[in-house]
């Protein structure tokens, strides 16, 4: 039995996702999230992680490519599979970047659905054969996948960063609140302005913004690049 967490904004394909699973006996579905933030919360909540988290990419409050790059930190075991109404090389990139195993366009997605959770399942790669994609450029994505990795290593090296504010980096680039990263976190509003503190004093930078932005251009956080 694998279980599934489910994260789309959208009541009605939320619905659709969870009702595909129910019908299959080898899934239980056990988080139904309505946007990024939502999945961590619910997530942090469960006993035991899900086996594979199926995100839509184009989410208020933390998209589907933040909440990716949130999760391959934090949860590394997690298999992650990015939805999209899109099936342009850039949410594909995303993605995939970010950490995500494997990548399904929205539409029709019942007929590869099964196909893709099973081939992220066992370890492999699964982008929707639908999108107009060749080998080389997906080979290009995922060198660019292992750079970023490489890249967050060296910064974390060399800058001192603790796994908790490599974590408050990631929500900070979010639209979340100090106070919503405090609660995602489990610490007190005023612990979140010390993580600031600390990490900006590293970087010698000033303000959340000129933060954000230097997190972005480094790959200690991702935001989705959708149209």
């Amino acid at each position: 039995m694998y279980t599934i967490a489910l994260a789309d904004d959208h009541a009605l394909t939320l619905k659709r996702f969870a009702d595909f699973f129910k019908n299959l006996p080898e899934y239980t579905t056990v988080v139904e999230a309505v946007n990024g933030h939502d999945l961590i919360l619910k997530i942090k909540c469960l006993e035991q992680l899900p086996d594979i988290v199926l995100i839509d990419i184009n989410m208020p409050v933390i998209d589907g490519v933040a909440v990716t790059h949130y999760l391959r930190v934090y949860y590394p075991s997690i298999k992650l599979i990015g939805l999209s109404n899109y099936g342009d090389e850039n949410s594909l990139r995303d993605m995939l970047i970010s950490g995500a195993n494997g990548f399904v366009m929205k539409a029709l997605s019942e007929t590869i659905l099964q196909e893709a959770v099973e081939a992220v399942i066992t370890n492999k790669k699964y982008i929707d054969q639908r999108m107009e994609i060749d080998e080389q450029q997906v080979k290009y994505i995922l060198y660019q996948q292992k750079e970023r990795k490489e890249r967050i290593k060296r910064i974390k090296n060399e800058f001192g960063l603790t796994e908790r504010e490599i974590t408050f980096l990631i929500l900070s680039a979010t639209s979340l609140t100090y106070e919503q990263i405090g609660e995602t976190m489990y610490v007190e509003h005023k612990t979140i302005h010390t993580y600031f503190s600390r990490v900006s004093k590293k970087f010698n930078i000033s303000n959340r913004q000129a933060l954000t932005i230097y997190s972005l251009q480094n790959g200690l956080a991702a935001i989705a690049d959708y149209k």
